[in-house]
């Protein structure tokens, strides 16, 4: 029996399975339990032989608006429990970056802040139409990742799309993120799940130690955990220095 969880759903089509976010009434925010049922999906899927591609999708509306923006708060302005915020935090980026198998973002609607950062940590990405990013966390004192955006377009326009998409005039669109290569796969609304699923097919028809090693050959190029673990140390004593912890 598959296990039941109360933000996500998780679907078996075949060899690939669809971590479907399930929060609408709160925009897909991820929250830290949210987050914890996504680990606890991934380490499950991880050690599934059968699983050899996750993709991640929000539905037809909207693929997520970030953290959970009231714990952010709380947190900035010194009310909630830092480390604990820290802690879930890091081991939910790091058990993506450390995923062995292809990992998927299927985007409609938009994909701000943590989500947008969770999409750039995957390893495709394909995304309709229309659909927006951006880091309006920024707007309030939270900072976003900058290293995996790097890895994609450069040290210049990562800055720039981490510094300056805080506001909905500013929000990158598809079709602009498709061209700076973020986007792998840009299609109608509607597709995007199916163009998702199809991608994953024609990449694990394969042989699944070719797939793998070329994700860890990707991994050890871009030297991804170990800068990002020193991008979080910064991002912490920033932080930290902010808040007089």
């Amino acid at each position: 029996m598959e296990k039941q969880y109360q933000y996500i759903k998780v679907e078996k089509k075949g060899k690939i399975s669809i971590i479907k976010f399930d929060r609408l009434e709160k925009k897909n925010a991820l929250s830290e339990a949210m987050r914890a049922e996504i680990i606890d999906a991934l380490n499950s899927l991880k050690e599934e032989k059968r699983v050899k591609a996750v993709i991640f999708y929000g539905g037809e509306e909207l693929f997520s608006a970030g953290f959970d923006r009231d714990e952010v708060q709380a947190v900035v302005q010194g009310k909630g429990d830092y480390q604990q915020f820290i802690d879930s935090n890091h081991l939910f980026h790091q058990t993506i970056f450390e995923f062995p198998k292809l990992l998927i973002a299927a985007v409609n609607g938009y994909a701000l802040a943590g989500a947008f950062d969770l999409t750039v940590i995957c390893h495709l990405r394909v995304a309709s139409k229309g659909s927006l990013f951006g880091h309006p966390e920024i707007r309030f004192g939270a900072c976003p990742l900058f290293f995996p955006y790097m890895t994609l377009m450069g040290r210049g326009k990562a800055l720039e799309i981490t510094l300056n998409t805080g506001t909905q005039e500013t929000f990158l669109t598809a079709e602009e993120a498709y061209r700076l290569n973020i986007i792998n796969k840009l299609v109608e609304k509607g597709e995007v799940l199916n163009e998702a699923i199809n991608l994953a097919k024609q990449i694990i028809q394969s042989p699944e130690y070719v797939v793998k090693q070329l994700l860890q050959v990707n991994n050890i190029f871009f030297n991804q955990v170990k800068t990002f673990d020193t991008e979080i140390d910064t991002i912490l004593k920033s932080m930290s220095s902010l808040l007089g912890i």
